[in-house]
């Protein structure tokens, strides 16, 4: 009898420690103990690669931390009907030149003009947006384009082809979005590493260069491949030469007196015969 009683002492011993250990530790309310905690669900950790489909944006570009704030765009992902890189005139990149283009937004108050063209806002009412163009007037409703090709004013050599449209309007503003081109001739890049403080244009900015090559725009060379990664040329000196895919590279001087340029780039790819870098890249124009 007292065998037959230790033997059921002894499972119902370990069915409570089974219980326990099932439990984490803590008896269930229904045997007079708390119950665990349910942990809430994690968030989720946003995929950079869904970053918003804009036009003009070099798929390459498209997961690169930080895009947007470096560009000063706004997320556009979810109004249609925008322009793209096809709307623009197509142009030949000139000799000894450079053509920047990509996405562009812009928030006009009564009296801004659109930098580089002949638009400005004159007044918001009830009929739309009241526009001055070429000195012309135009009344302009969401929806409605605003367009402008022709030489940037004050800088010779430089073209300038703008495509948006209206998305927004308010009493005293509006906004509008769309892709826009530069076209500089005469470019010789020199590196003074002078911050741009006050951009004027903001593109995204791809470009690549052949073993013993210069990246366009910049002064930096590829200098080939090595365990520590790409070797780039042309830093200051004294700089760690070796860059991997995804390391950052700036760039602040001047593409030419008139103009002023910092770029923002990371390594893209390299291999034993070239490399490509992009990111973006800030203009200070003349003012018009």
């Amino acid at each position: 009898m007292r065998l037959r009683i230790g033997l059921s002492k002894l499972i119902v011993a370990f069915a409570v420690m089974a219980i326990l250990a099932g439990c984490g530790g803590n008896l269930p309310s229904w045997f007079g103990g708390e119950e665990t905690p349910t942990l809430p669900d994690l968030p989720q950790i946003p995929d950079i690669s869904q970053l918003p489909s804009l036009p003009g944006l070099p798929s390459e570009l498209e997961q690169l931390p930080g895009l947007l704030n470096e560009l000063g765009l706004p997320d556009l992902s979810q109004i249609s009907g925008l322009p793209g890189l096809s709307d623009l005139p197509l142009i030949q990149t000139p000799p000894g030149g450079m053509v920047f283009n990509g996405p562009i937004e812009r928030g006009l108050r009564v009296g801004d003009r659109v930098p580089g063209t002949g638009i400005q806002l004159a007044g918001v009412s009830e009929a739309g947006a009241e526009f001055t163009i070429d000195g012309m007037r135009s009344v302009r409703a969401v929806g409605d384009s605003l367009d402008y090709d022709g030489p940037w004013p004050g800088l010779p050599g430089a073209t300038y082809n703008l495509r948006m449209r209206i998305y927004r309007a308010s009493d005293q503003s509006v906004r509008a979005a769309g892709v826009h081109q530069l076209t500089v001739q005469g470019v010789q890049p020199v590196q003074t590493n002078a911050r741009v403080n006050d951009a004027t244009l903001r593109f995204p900015f791809t470009t690549g260069a052949n073993l013993g090559g210069t990246f366009a725009g910049i002064t930096y060379s590829y200098l080939g491949t090595d365990d520590r990664g790409a070797q780039i040329g042309g830093l200051p000196e004294g700089d760690y030469p070796y860059h991997k895919v995804g390391d950052s590279l700036s760039w602040a001087g001047n593409l030419r007196s008139d103009i002023q340029a910092e770029y923002n780039l990371r390594i893209l790819m390299y291999n034993e015969t070239g490399a490509r870098v992009g990111g973006t890249v800030k203009l200070a124009l003349p003012a018009q």
